[in-house]
This record gives C-alpha cells, structure tokens and sequence, in this order.
C-alpha cells in the first residue's frame, strides 16, 4: 500500500490589516492627567478646577500646564 500524500498547505485569503493614515493619539501612558474619556489633554483645551496648577504631557507629548485663562482653567505651554 502507497502512503497517502500529505494535504497541500491551505493558503490564507485574510487582508492584512490597512493602516490608518489619520495620525493616532498617544496612548495614554505618555499623559500622566488624561480626560475623563480617557484622551490626552491638548493645549487651548479646557481642564478641570481641580487641575489647577498641575502640569501633564499633552497629546503632542509637549509639557502643558492647567492655568486659569480669564474666567476659564485652560491647558497651556
């Protein structure tokens, strides 16, 4: 009796995955404060009172800081 012949390997017709030519946000490990969705902050952005003073990375990975800007706390280099 002849052995039967292995099975030919199967061929995966799955697309890899296309990437995304819009740029992605940080993962949130480069914001120390991040929103209460979970983003990083940007600057010009409102931030919370009770951020005051506080400094975080914001989504560019540049240094921001939570200032009052007139009557509103605001995100600022």
């Amino acid at each position: 009796m002849d052995p039967k012949p292995a099975p030919a390997p199967s061929r995966s017709t799955a697309k890899p995955p296309v990437a995304s030519k819009t740029p992605q946000e940080p993962p949130s490990e480069a914001c120390e404060i991040v929103s209460n969705a979970g983003n990083c902050y940007k600057a010009g952005q409102f931030c919370r009172k009770a951020d005051l003073g506080r400094s975080t990375h914001a989504a560019n990975r540049r240094m921001i800081y939570c200032r009052m800007d007139g009557t509103q706390p605001r995100w600022q280099y």
